[in-house]
């Protein structure tokens, strides 16, 4: 065998080297797509099997040094007076329950429940002493027990009947009139022309659909059980009909004020399927926009707004004439409106995306040594600063956060600048980072008024129902369908931020503007928005401030 020479020796060393660094290459690159691959699955483990709260692991306060006995006592007794210096006095103070009656409910939640009292008594032959044959007198009573009985609803057909009167003067010989005349009593309007719906009947559908989630093809056969034979093409057009008649006004209206009157809204977006879009397939994404006024606000109220498209010209429209603080998150859309408003983002987005960026280790818990989990810690530190100044004034807030939060918030952008500038593997953390860096001034607005909240997690709130009941009812038919949805969800929504009875305003709505005349005068309207002061006491809900009553 003939020996290679020095140069095709120099030439295969060459060649070697070459193969073992695009090995070593091609190893990095298959190590850094595993772990974002790792990182997505355990997204979706978080999201599938977690827990939907983005809860950071507690620290334990133990001085460095300790050991503990599986007890938690520590052992080392010179290490006990310094574990005390470090312990601060925590003096719970525990709220005293209410009183509670049979099975754990409340007195005060019982206080609209129609009561019966059953005595039982002995007959007359039995008032007899058994042991000397004496008469028996009643001295007093002895409660055993109390419970909930529940009486099923029921249906009933009600047939209104006009009186005819005739005038017994004008049909004689000797009166005025070559006629009688002839009086027919006036009868309160139909909810609806040529339909058997009542207010009661209506507000039952809509009460289960948009608050409680039943779909209405459920609702069929729930009637039909009751012996009503009401097909979901009947409800369904009694929804698009009673929303366009008597709900539309109420939440024009009500938009009109929130944007005129609210010195702070939030807003969000969410998808929907609708089935019959002109131009559009039926598989394709529409959209639900949401706007809800501030915690400070005199008049609460939300409002949903169906569309097509997630385009910034929906936004626009939407809060045309609206000049004053918007929350959002950062979603792009709503670029085109900061001409106008004055607009802060939210940091929950924000700190969700550096949550999702930390790996888990093997007891699926984050993994406080990887890079992202630096920038979950410094924004737990600006909650936790706001969790203490939640009670105060704003111009107090202001102070604070000066004060306190704008330490946090540099120290938090020092960190991400620094980490941005390094060969980030993580695409995730990668991804959270130019977030944070591409809306930063719009998330340190919170530093300089005290209206503005950390988060947009009251539009969130406000649009959770809606996404979940979308989950049983899947999709809406028509662009009607739609509208109709979004108006009801803003009548129900609007209502339970004013702690409202939803069933008894409903109902109360449609009995009420089914009888006015159809020209609305805002004046009018303005009797039935869900935080007027005309609404009837028996529609508010006084959650917590019922008087402890005698159910003796």
């Amino acid at each position: 065998m003939s020996q290679k020479t020095y140069e095709e020796l120099v030439a295969e060393n060459q060649k070697l080297y070459s193969e073992n660094r695009e090995l070593k290459q091609e190893n990095t690159e298959l190590k850094i797509t595993v772990e974002n691959q790792q990182i997505h699955i355990n997204t979706l483990n978080r999201y599938i099997f977690g827990s939907k709260r983005e809860n950071t692991p507690k620290e334990e306060n133990i001085v460095e040094g300790t050991q503990c006995s599986i007890f938690g006592e520590i052992k080392d007794e010179g290490l006990k007076q310094q574990v005390a210096e470090k312990t601060e006095e925590i003096i719970v103070h525990r709220k005293k329950k209410a009183k509670k009656v049979a099975s754990g409910i409340k007195k005060s939640e019982l206080k609209n429940i129609e009561k019966e009292t059953i005595i039982v008594k002995l007959e007359d032959e039995d008032l007899v002493c058994p042991k000397c044959e004496g008469d028996l007198k009643k001295i007093g009573t002895e409660i055993v027990r109390q419970e909930i009985q529940y009486v099923p609803a029921k249906l009933k057909m009600v047939t209104y009947v006009k009186e005819v009167y005739k005038c017994t003067k004008c049909e004689t010989k000797n009166g005025e009139n070559e006629t009688a005349t002839i009086i027919k009593t006036k009868t309160p309007r139909a909810l609806l022309a040529h339909s058997f719906a009542s207010s009661s009947l209506a507000t039952e559908v809509i009460y289960q659909k948009y608050y409680m989630g039943v779909p209405l093809y459920r609702q069929e056969k729930v009637w039909d059980d009751r012996g009503l034979i009401l097909p979901r093409s009947m409800t369904a057009n009694w929804c698009i009909k009673l929303s366009q008649y008597y709900f539309e006004p109420i939440y024009d209206f009500m938009l009109k004020k929130l944007k005129e009157e609210s010195e702070l809204l939030h807003a969000d977006e969410t998808t929907m399927q609708c089935n019959k879009e002109t131009g559009k397939k039926a598989s394709s994404n529409s959209y639900m926009w949401i706007l809800a006024s501030g915690e400070l606000e005199k008049k609460k109220g939300v409002i949903f707004k169906y569309s097509k498209s997630r385009s910034a010209e929906v936004a626009e429209n939407l809060l045309k004439g609206y000049k004053k603080i918007l929350i959002t998150d950062g979603y792009s859309g709503y670029n085109i409106l900061e001409k106008e408003v004055n607009r802060a983002e939210c940091w929950a987005h924000t700190r969700r995306y550096f949550y999702e960026s930390v790996p888990l280790d093997e007891h699926k818990k984050m993994i406080q040594t990887a890079e992202g989990y630096q920038g979950v810690k410094y924004i737990d530190e600006l909650f936790e600063e706001e969790r203490k100044i939640e009670e105060l004034p704003v111009e107090e807030k202001v102070e604070k956060r000066q004060e306190k939060s704008a330490p946090i918030l540099k120290k938090f952008y020092e960190w991400v600048y620094s980490t941005n500038e390094k060969y980030v593997t993580n695409t995730k953390l990668k991804k959270a980072l130019t977030y944070a860096i591409n809306q930063k001034e719009n998330l340190s607005k919170f530093l300089e008024d005290g209206r503005i909240p950390l988060t947009n997690s009251k539009a969130e709130r406000a649009i959770r129902p809606f996404a979940v009941h979308r989950k049983n009812w899947l999709f809406a038919d028509t662009e009607e369908g739609a509208k109709a949805n979004a108006i009801y969800y803003s009548i129900i929504e609007s209502a339970k931020v004013n702690h409202l009875n939803i069933y008894k305003y409903i109902k109360y709505l449609l009995d009420k503007l089914s009888q006015l005349e159809e020209a609305q005068e805002e004046k009018e309207i303005e009797k039935y928005l869900p935080w007027s002061k005309d609404l009837p006491e028996e529609i508010l809900n006084y959650e917590g401030t019922y008087k402890e009553i005698n159910l003796e």
